[in-house]
């Protein structure tokens, strides 16, 4: 066959037969993740211990001499899950199951035995979830549960982010494969033409339902955003593609989605009339947190008490946040009693939440304001530029696709920070917003309602805020949607009150409208997971237990 027909048929075959997607490999998904238990021996033998990678020294041990007990670790996202391997110190399980679940609430068991042995589980399972943990019933000594390590295996995770499909291998309208411009991959790009509705569909496969990152990998090389509507399975999430600098860079834009079991419909649909960015290509991986975080929250922490003191209870609530492993720590006020001097900060706050502090993102207190040196200048003193980094008492950040608000609720009467509030979130490009202060707009407790936070929440309302935080009556509560009013509003925003942090407790004395769960006495930890466009959260108590879990709520 002459050397010029071969090649003309090696390149007729690779138009005819599209690129393989990769199969995703296995990866370490657990280590280091936020873990939780039934229960604890003690301080040293937390949850945690069992997801640091070290098999042979730490550990997590269950009290002794009771059934069933259970160890969970929360892998950010529901993820495919391939293992689990157990490494048992002495005291193991002999009846357990391995279990999965997406919201921490309904289970599925992927693996059970009766039968355990101890040493070293490598179980082979099929299935997912965001949640995992060995659920044991029946103890193989007298003693508790313990493990030296639990490590959770699955699809995706760093290094291995899923199967691509080439843009120029999709369906097209309105837009052309092109090669013109380096630096793609596969045989080309698409380049959409310049109007308003032209689109790339793609139809890929999930082997388990539930998120997934989808990337989209695109050039820009003008100045103008090229924004396109992206819809999965007909549910859609306006992305903006802003100009990379020229269209041989190429730059990534990646949004969660949840995906069926199956095949799935992409679509990428131009909105402007300019038409969208070049495409390269879809890579489509399970949504092992890339977008998604975990913040601990809590307000009214450190009474002037010790470790040395059992009724202490912020080193517990602390134990709790170290648990969790968060990105960030967030404070809704009154981080120290009774005056918050800089003295007792010092004393109390930093010998246990101070383990925090180069990631807390503080809010002062009623409390911060009674300092004989000045109000909030203890509060100052000790946290410096984090509580104040922009030279005031209330400021603004971003991570992931949230934007913050950290706010000064002893200030609400002064326009200034309102009119800065305004502002803030009038420049916001962030799809999720929270905000958090100390003084509750709406509370079941000793406290009450509170007027003063009315001009901030309609401030958020008007821009179709998420989610508000705040502390001042020592209880937990969550309230569904709602205005600024009190009335019930899918478009309205969503209140957890966190005033457990370590402070005396306060009872519940009038049940407020929308109020959805109340706990008085319970001290603990909010644990937020915060994803591309939904969040949810539980209460987490100084036994190491879940008190409560909240619905998934989506991102206006």
């Amino acid at each position: 066959m002459p050397r010029a027909l071969l090649l003309s048929l090696i390149l007729l075959a690779g138009l005819l037969v599209g690129p393989a997607a990769a199969t995703a490999a296995e990866s370490l998904l657990s280590q280091g993740k936020p873990a939780t238990a039934s229960s604890v021996e003690d301080a040293t033998l937390g949850a945690a211990s069992a997801f640091d990678g070290d098999l042979t020294t730490t550990r997590w041990a269950s009290v002794e001499g009771h059934d069933p007990e259970w160890l969970q670790v929360d892998l950010g996202a529901v993820t495919p899950l391939t293992r689990v391997k157990l490494t048992w110190e002495a005291a193991y399980g002999k009846a357990y199951q391995i279990q999965a679940s997406n919201d921490g609430a309904a289970w599925t068991t992927l693996y059970s035995t009766s039968s355990g042995d101890g040493g070293t589980d490598d179980l082979t399972v099929s299935g997912s979830g965001r949640y995992v943990r060995m659920y044991g019933t029946a103890r193989g000594t007298a003693y508790g549960y313990s493990l030296y390590e639990m490590q959770v295996y699955g699809e995706g995770g760093p290094g291995n982010p899923g199967p691509d499909y080439q843009a120029e291998n999709a369906t097209l309208s309105q837009a052309s494969v092109a090669a013109n411009h380096a630096g793609f991959t596969g045989s080309g790009f698409v380049d959409y033409v310049n109007v308003a509705g032209g689109y790339v569909e793609w139809t890929v496969t999930a082997a388990t339902a539930g998120a997934h990152n989808l990337t989209l990998r695109y050039a820009n090389g003008t100045t103008a955003n090229r924004p396109l509507a992206v819809a999965v399975n007909g549910v859609t999430v306006n992305r903006d593609f802003p100009g990379t600098g020229a269209w041989s860079t190429w730059a990534d834009v990646t949004l969660t989605a949840t995906l069926n079991a199956g095949a799935n419909t992409v679509r990428a649909t131009a909105t402007a009339a300019t038409g969208g960015p070049n495409l390269d290509k879809l890579t489509v991986g399970p949504a092992t947190g890339g977008g998604s975080f975990v913040v601990a929250a809590a307000g009214d922490i450190a009474d002037q008490c010790t470790a040395s003191s059992s009724s202490c209870m912020h080193p517990k609530t602390a134990n709790v946040v170290k648990s969790m492993n968060p990105e960030f720590v967030i404070t809704m006020g009154d981080n120290q009693y009774d005056d918050a001097r800089l003295q007792d900060f010092t004393a109390y706050y930093d010998k246990t939440w101070g383990s925090f502090k180069s990631k807390t993102r503080p809010v002062p207190g009623n409390h911060e304001t009674y300092d004989p040196a000045g109000s909030l200048a203890g509060y100052k003193s000790y946290f410096g530029s984090i509580a104040y980094p922009n030279g005031k008492s209330y400021y603004s950040y971003d991570h992931g696709n949230w934007h913050f608000v950290a706010l000064d609720s002893n200030a609400f009467d002064q326009s200034a920070q309102i009119n800065w509030l305004k502002a803030d979130l009038a420049a916001n490009t962030k799809r999720c917003v929270a905000a958090y202060w100390h003084h509750p707009l709406f509370s079941s407790g000793e406290h009450g309602n509170d007027p003063v936070s009315r001009p901030v929440w309609q401030a958020l309302y008007d821009k179709r805020a998420d989610l508000v935080l705040n502390g001042h009556d020592h209880h937990y509560e969550r309230f569904g949607p709602q205005n600024p009013s009190a009335q019930a509003d899918p478009n309205g925003i969503v209140e957890i009150l966190g005033g457990m942090g370590g402070a005396p407790p306060y009872n519940i004395e009038n049940v407020q409208p929308n109020s959805q769960k109340r706990l008085s006495g319970t001290f603990g930890v909010v644990k937020l997971s915060l994803g591309e466009s939904t969040f949810s959260w539980q209460l987490i108590g100084v036994d190491g237990a879940v008190k409560d879990t909240s619905p998934t709520y989506t991102c206006h």
